[in-house]
């Protein structure tokens, strides 16, 4: 999966809530995109979603590529390419269309496949409910429901609940300052990924984690005992991250305030919801290296990945949780 922005100023199309129309530079990125294969046989173009200012494509690489050839130097020339063309279109007049870099992530199974592949379909829609609801980040909505029936209300980004690749934040109060460095570079690795982190945020180093990911201008979902009526707004620096798109604010009381305090009994509810809500557990570093040298993923992109899919934990997990019987 890779993502391409635009340089400001350059708009690959227009998206009304009747109407889609790519501009004269998105039509060249995609012919460009569509003709990578024509170039390396060994590259297959899968679902792909050319927004106003960026680009979602899932790269298949079905066999081995020529030696000295790599999917970062593929996407080099990719851009290249569009960057002639567009100039070329002007008059000879040098554009460079693309920031530098991408935002990637590699696919392992098919399950992880399947969700990226919705949440490319989807753009448009989420594009244009967002604009004909300018406020829809800015006030509380009951947005799903548990297994056992217990609503959970937000307040923020809700599109973050769909998205393809999302990691579940949990360290012990046992956690060391010696291993920060470690978590660190974990953390780098997954915002480099467009990862969103999802954790109640407790610990001191769930809390350390969270800084950072604000800092560097990723994304989250936190999870909160306290009760959200239709009123609720948080305050100062979360109610502006909600704002932005950044922050999911995710409450598991339910429809009424069941947690006094931030207890056993909420903890647990947190944790099993994190359980629920989270594609991917914070895995040690190096569990799935190797993985892209001696395997053809699905997906493939050009940057070293740990991706752990959760679907049989999940549901491991909320069985664990639901015969708690908390309510």
């Amino acid at each position: 999966m890779l993502t391409l922005k635009a340089n400001p100023g350059i708009w690959f199309c227009r998206i009304t809530q009747e109407s889609f129309a790519l501009s004269p530079v998105g039509k060249l990125v995609q012919k460009e995109l569509l003709g990578i294969p024509g170039f390396y046989e060994q590259v297959k173009i899968g679902q792909y979603q050319i927004m106003p200012d960026h680009l979602h494509v899932l790269v298949h690489v079905v066999c081995d590529l020529p030696p000295g050839v790599t999917l970062q130097r593929i996407m080099r020339g990719f851009k290249l390419g569009v960057n002639n063309a567009c100039s070329e279109a002007n008059g000879g007049k040098r554009i460079r269309v693309f920031e530098k870099g991408a935002y990637d992530s590699l696919v392992f199974d098919r399950e992880h496949l399947a969700r990226e592949v919705a949440y490319i379909r989807d753009n448009v829609r989420r594009y244009r409910l967002l604009k004909a609801n300018p406020e829809l980040f800015q006030k509380a909505a009951m947005l799903m429901t548990l297994p056992d029936g217990v609503p959970l209300w937000g307040f923020g980004n809700r599109f973050l609940l769909e998205h393809p690749r999302k990691v579940a934040v949990q360290f012990s109060r046992r956690t060391t300052e010696a291993e920060w460095p470690e978590i660190e570079e974990q953390l780098a690795d997954y915002l480099a990924q467009g990862y969103v982190f999802v954790s109640p945020f407790i610990s001191s180093f769930e809390k350390r984690v969270l800084q950072e990911v604000v800092a560097q201008g990723g994304r989250a979902i936190r999870l909160t005992h306290r009760f959200f009526g239709e009123r609720y707004k948080p305050a100062g620096r979360l109610f502006d991250l909600c704002s932005q798109g950044r922050l999911l604010e995710l409450s598991v009381a339910g429809a009424f305030p069941r947690f006094a305090r931030l207890d056993r009994a909420a903890c647990l509810v947190l944790n099993g919801v994190m359980g629920v809500i989270a594609t991917t557990q914070w895995s040690q570093r190096g569990a799935q290296r190797g993985v892209e040298e001696s395997d053809h993923a699905v997906v493939a992109t050009y940057a070293a990945a740990h991706v752990f899919n959760l679907s049989t934990q999940r549901s491991t997990v909320w069985s664990q949780f639901h015969r708690l019987h908390i309510r």
